[in-house]
């Protein structure tokens, strides 16, 4: 089967977090959904206070028809609306998030909205006057409120709307100037009211979880795309043997210190290291040593320079290169020194070198003061110049260039 064929045929696997949030049961596994409850909170807390507000507003604005509705006692349910119920609900608004525990944040908005609730049939009740019999139906509306508009978690949804409903019934089988028949339709719509505001509520809570799920997995793919981006960055600048800058880099980072030191007057220096004798070393202990070898060679010359400028990076072979921006002859020359001796400290058996019973290395220092007319690769060649002078004085020493010596022409591979 090719691979287009199997993408069309066959669904993607899904992870562990779809598997259960769609199989057994409708939540998450428990770590994700404790996030997932934390951004909900978090949402609700931005908005909280604006639709609390609205909601207060909301239930002060029916205060206008207790004139009609209620007019024998409308002063008292002014009372119970302003005296009792709109202080809690402001309460509840301001200082809903000070809870930090969510199921005290979710028991004190159930309270509020069935203190709401409770409001309407309490006045109703007070009254003699007939049209107090269909005052109280206005409860749906704190119904629909809680479960869609403060989008209460599904079970304190459901328990709330409950207890609202079953009050609501209570209520209405008190009224004796109310026929049967209507009372069992007034209850019938609220509790229509109620079981379509939780499918609402319901419905939301899963599209709330799909959209959250959906941006987790978008954010989990830019991380895994950010993290393969830095992976493929470092691969292309790193030597894979020695975990070094590779040429490439070194290449990059010279040109850009070069520039540098142009504009700002200063020094570039550079010291070219060649492991000893390391083909012979090679032939008497085979490549796997030889390769541990410039492993912990690498790891000796890493380990002195201490600027964040500085740069140490393989070379090619057993060369290897230090960039140092800023140092002048003598720095660079003191800090070869101290590369040689990280070397020798190794200790590294070398049955096979005409210089030391250990691996040794060689050092081409070069110190240059950048002008319009030079090029990187004349401070690359210097080093090689002095190198090579190194090499022919007895190898394992640090030797510097002098402006008054030739420098050879370039290597091809520069």
């Amino acid at each position: 089967m090719s691979v287009d064929q199997r993408t069309h045929d066959d669904p993607a696997p899904e992870s562990e977090a779809e598997r259960k949030f769609w199989t057994y049961r409708d939540k998450f596994p428990p770590h994700l959904e404790a996030a997932f409850q934390g951004e909900i909170d978090r949402i609700r807390e931005r908005r909280l206070r604006k639709t609390g507000i609205a909601a207060v507003l909301l239930y002060a604005a029916f205060a206008i028809s207790d004139r009609v509705m209620v007019p024998d006692v409308w002063l008292k349910a002014w009372a119970i609306r302003f005296i009792v119920v709109v202080p809690v609900l402001l309460l509840a608004t301001f200082n809903l998030y000070k809870l930090r525990h969510p199921v005290a944040r979710e028991v004190l908005m159930s309270a509020a909205l069935i203190l709401c609730g409770i409001s309407l049939p309490w006045i109703a009740g007070l009254s003699t006057h007939p049209y107090a019999a269909h005052y109280q139906t206005g409860i749906t509306l704190i119904v629909w409120f809680g479960n869609i508009v403060l989008n209460l978690r599904f079970r304190s949804a459901l328990v709330t709307s409950l207890l609202i409903t079953l009050m609501y019934g209570m209520t209405l089988a008190g009224i004796a100037s109310m026929p049967p028949e209507v009372k069992f339709n007034n209850w019938l719509f609220c509790l229509a009211a109620v079981i379509i505001s939780l499918i609402a509520n319901f419905r939301m809570d899963q599209d709330q979880r799909r959209a959250w799920l959906a941006r987790l997995r978008e954010v989990e793919r830019n991380e895994e795309l950010s993290h393969a981006v830095e992976l493929l960055a470092r691969i292309s600048a790193e030597d894979e043997l020695t975990q070094l800058a590779n040429r490439r880099e070194f290449d990059r980072r010279l040109n850009l210190e070069w520039s540098r030191a142009r504009r700002e007057a200063r020094p570039v220096a550079l010291a070219l290291v060649d492991v000893d004798f390391f083909k012979n070393y090679n032939d008497h202990y085979g490549h796997p040593s030889g390769d541990d070898c410039l492993q912990r060679v690498a790891a000796a010359l890493r380990s002195v320079p201490r600027r964040p400028a500085d740069l140490v990076a393989r070379f090619g072979g057993e060369e290897f290169v230090v960039l140092l921006p800023g140092a002048n002859a003598e720095d660079a020359a003191a800090i070869a020194e101290k590369l040689r001796h990280a070397v020798l400290d190794l200790q590294i058996p070398h049955a096979a070198s005409r210089v030391a019973p250990g691996v040794t290395a060689s050092f081409g220092v070069a110190s240059m003061l950048p002008v319009a007319h030079e090029q990187p690769a004349e401070l690359i060649a210097a080093a090689d110049a002095a190198l090579y002078r190194a090499k022919e004085q007895g190898r394992n020493r640090v030797v510097m260039h002098e402006e008054s010596q030739d420098i050879a022409p370039v290597r091809a591979d520069y």
